[in-house]
C-alpha cells in the first residue's frame, strides 16, 4: 500500500464555473483517472442537498476509484455562502451546507470537507470581524464533525482569490483550538505566499490532513518550477498520508493535464 495516492478535483455539476476543476461527462472523467493509475476523485459539489449520495458512491466505485475528499468552493461561487459574512443569514445557510457536506462526506467514505472559498473574505467589516465570524461558524462546525469523526480542512489561499488567512502560519494558528479541524497544503498557494513551499509543509507539519497539487503556473505538476522530488520527501517527512489531489487548469484539456501530472507524480510516489 503506497503511503500517498492521486486524486484530481473533478466538478459533476456541468454548469461548474471555476477553471481549475475538471469538467466533463462523469463516465469518462472516471475513466480516464482509472486508466492513468489515479487512485481517487475529490468531488467539488455546489449543492450537498441535491446530491443522490448512494448513486454517486456507486459510480466512482464501479469505476474502481474512493471519493478522497469533498470540495466546497462551488457554493460560494454559485450561492455567495461564506462562513464569515457579516449576515448572520448567509452564515447560518452556509452552515447548514456545511452540516450536509459533512453528512455527505460519511455518504461517500472520505470523512473530509474542504474549507476553502467558502470562508469567505474580509469585506467592508474588517479581517479582524470576518474572522470572528468565521470561528464562530466553525464552532459549530467543529463540534458536530467531531461528533461524525470527519476532518475539515482549512486551506489557506493566495491574496488575489481572499484576504481571510492567507499564509500557512495564519491557518496554523486558526486551526489550532479545534478537534476535528487540520490544514490543506496547496503546492500552487504556497509558492504565491509562502517564502518557500517546501518550508510551508515542514511547517504545517502533522496539521496537513489533505493535499492539492498545481505548478507555479497552476498547470498541471511538472509544467512550471516546483521540484516535486522536494514537496513528496517532505510531506513523507512530517508524517503526511493520503492524498496528493490535483487541482489545476484544465489545459490544453482535462485529458492532457490528468496525463502530464500522472507522468510526474507517479514514479516519486512511495
Amino acid at each position: 500500500m503506497p503511503l500517498l495516492k492521486l486524486s484530481a478535483v473533478y466538478a459533476p455539476s456541468p454548469e461548474a464555473g471555476f477553471d481549475v476543476v475538471i469538467r466533463g461527462p462523469m463516465g469518462g472523467v472516471l475513466e480516464t483517472l482509472k486508466s492513468l493509475g489515479f487512485e481517487g476523485v475529490e468531488l467539488n459539489i455546489p449543492n450537498p442537498f441535491e446530491v443522490d449520495a448512494a448513486e454517486l458512491r456507486g459510480v466512482v466505485r464501479a469505476a474502481g476509484l474512493e471519493v478522497s475528499a469533498i470540495s466546497t468552493g462551488l457554493s460560494y461561487i454559485r450561492y455567495g455562502y461564506s462562513l464569515s459574512s457579516p449576515e448572520e443569514g448567509v452564515r447560518g445557510e452556509s452552515i447548514k451546507f456545511f452540516r450536509k457536506y459533512i453528512d455527505l462526506s460519511i455518504e461517500l467514505g472520505c470523512g473530509k470537507v474542504v474549507v476553502g472559498l467558502a470562508r469567505g473574505r474580509c469585506g467592508s467589516a474588517g479581517c479582524r470581524r470576518a474572522l470572528e465570524s468565521l470561528r464562530s461558524s466553525m464552532e459549530v462546525l467543529d463540534e458536530y464533525a467531531y461528533g461524525k469523526g470527519v476532518t475539515l480542512v482549512l486551506e489557506p489561499l493566495n491574496r488575489y482569490e481572499t484576504d481571510l488567512i492567507n499564509r500557512v502560519s495564519e491557518a496554523l494558528e486558526f486551526v489550532k483550538p479545534y478537534r476535528s479541524v487540520k490544514l490543506l497544503i496547496d503546492t500552487f498557494h504556497s509558492t504565491l505566499e509562502e517564502r518557500s513551499p517546501y518550508e510551508a509543509i515542514e511547517v504545517a507539519g502533522p496539521y496537513i490532513a489533505h493535499v492539492h497539487v498545481a505548478d507555479s503556473n497552476r498547470l498541471a505538476p511538472g509544467l512550471g518550477i516546483i521540484d516535486w522530488e522536494r514537496v513528496i520527501y517532505r510531506l513523507v517527512k512530517v508524517g503526511y498520508r493520503g492524498y496528493l489531489s490535483v487541482e489545476a487548469r484544465a489545459a490544453p484539456s482535462y485529458e492532457e493535464l490528468l496525463r502530464v501530472s500522472a507522468r510526474t507524480l507517479k514514479p516519486l510516489l512511495i
